[in-house]
């Protein structure tokens, strides 16, 4: 079983032949040699999942206009359907790979909707798609719910943007529409107004600024370079958006058992910090810190606004934050410790959030042993999250099947250029040309063991699979 996610097919190419700026899988050489190689790797018995965002289809063209109703609500049904047809237009290479994956031997793909197109599973949106991938064949499986389980139960797949208090978060998942004036409108997170009011007009001046990672890298190095936009609200949000999508270090995170008396972050301590909480959780040469700090009515507006974000959080949300101030600013603490014992804390903050989902999931899905989620665009590593009564799960991150930069390598490539320089002149065809996967060799062999690793390949050259730190892939 192989899963990856993220793919992110858009709007394609413009009438004049050239990339739409917004447009972000240009790849279809190496979609090919992937798939050929798993078919190869699983005798063509594969199963191909992908862990949702498979579309991008929160960043329609000028002609669907998408009003919506109020700033809650956006594209109609109808919409939505011209729209994918579009996709389905611009992508029907990419398709026709699919679609031959899935028809050789006893391959299958599984398709989970995410947030970026979660209106697939609306028919009038899936029907040109499933019919580009023959979906009649009985090969394809479009999972409605978001929530993808494995034969036996032991795995539990789905895209991740309903973990937590994410930004893209639907209050009312999988049902995602409201209707109004006898139309059927999707409702829009706030992380789909940022996306539609940032990336989709911005693209053209920074063409990478969503594919760094964390993809909020991007838009604080906007922020800093054209000055701050819309209400300090929309930046605070930003900012808590980031750091939770933001991993810790891997490093710092010891996978043993908690020692005794382990300590726990003082979320009073925390939120005593107010706003200062989420610029400590900042690196001290990050753009949009060095902005704040700067002070000015506009840096003002924003830090009120950031008070008011760290007290709304919930006491597992500031933990996570404090993981990120214990890493990047240690004299500011939320506790006063010892460095070494704030190691296993980074671990145990960021399982506080995770348990807290996965305990849900076990309730209906008892046999899980290993969750797989995506949408952060941010690999991890296999970790695991101990629940009540003992019950392990083995976590793992797909990150993206996309052509992404880590902000420390973005940092590490600018030379003598400024952030902002380095993001309005770095183009998408520079980044390294490497695709994150996960997968689980032997399904049935009764310990689970997810492996992550990167397709490594260039448009023009064969391919291989390669460890996802190999530095081939770090840009």
């Amino acid at each position: 079983m192989v899963f990856v996610s993220d793919l992110h097919f858009g709007v394609g190419r413009r009438q004049d032949g050239d990339w739409d700026p917004t447009e972000d899988f240009r790849w279809p050489n190496a979609l090919q040699g992937f798939v050929d190689k798993i078919s190869e790797l699983g005798h063509e018995q594969t199963d191909l999942v992908i862990v949702g965002d498979f579309l991008e289809l929160w960043q329609p063209p000028a002609s669907i206009a998408c009003k919506g109703d109020g700033a809650d609500l956006g594209c109609t049904i109808t919409e939505m359907a011209e729209l994918s047809k579009l996709v389905a237009a611009q992508h029907g290479t990419e398709l026709r790979i699919l679609r031959g994956f899935a028809e050789r031997g006893e391959n299958r793909l599984h398709l989970i909707v995410g947030n970026h197109d979660s209106t697939l599973r609306y028919q009038d949106v899936w029907e040109t798609i499933g019919a580009s991938l023959n979906s009649s064949s009985g090969r394809i499986e479009l999972v409605t719910s978001g929530l993808w389980t494995s034969s036996d139960g032991r795995i539990l797949a789905e895209h991740g943007h309903q973990i937590g208090e994410d930004v893209n978060r639907y209050e009312s998942w999988p049902n995602i529409t409201r209707r109004t004036n006898h139309d059927d409108v999707v409702i829009r997170p706030w992380g789909e107004l940022f996306v539609q009011r940032l990336f989709n007009s911005q693209e053209a001046v920074y063409p990478v600024i969503d594919n760094l990672s964390p993809e909020t890298a991007g838009a604080r190095i906007r922020a800093a370079d054209r000055g701050f936009w819309r209400s300090g609200y929309d930046i605070a949000r930003l900012l808590v958006f980031n750091l939770f999508e933001t991993s810790v270090s891997q490093k710092a995170a010891s996978l043993g058992a908690p020692p005794a008396g382990k300590i726990i972050w003082n979320v009073e301590i925390a939120r005593g910090m107010r706003g200062s909480l989420l610029i400590y959780a900042l690196n001290r040469t990050d753009p949009m810190r060095l902005e704040l700090e700067k002070g000015g009515p506009e840096a003002e507006a924003v830090k009120k606004e950031m008070d008011n974000a760290v007290q709304r959080l919930s006491d597992e949300e500031i933990r996570r934050i404090c993981d990120l101030v214990a890493e990047r600013e240690p004299d500011h603490k939320c506790w006063d410790s010892t460095l070494g014992a704030v190691k296993q804390n980074l671990l145990d903050s960021k399982a506080d959030v995770m348990g807290k989902h996965l305990a849900l999931r076990k309730m209906a899905d008892k046999a899980m042993q290993v969750f797989i989620y995506g949408h952060t665009h941010q690999f991890e590593e296999p970790w695991i999250v101990t629940l009540k009564g003992s019950a392990e799960v083995t976590v793992v991150n797909t990150g993206a099947f996309q052509r992404l930069i880590n902000e420390r390598a973005f940092m590490a490539r600018l030379h003598d250029r400024s952030p902002a320089e380095g993001l309005r002149t770095m183009d998408l065809a520079e980044l390294a040309p490497c695709y994150n996967a996960v997968i689980v060799a032997d399904s049935s062999s009764p310990s689970l063991a997810p492996q992550l690793k990167s397709w490594l390949m260039p448009e023009d050259k064969a391919g291989m699979f390669v460890s996802a730190e190999d530095p081939r892939c770090s840009n």
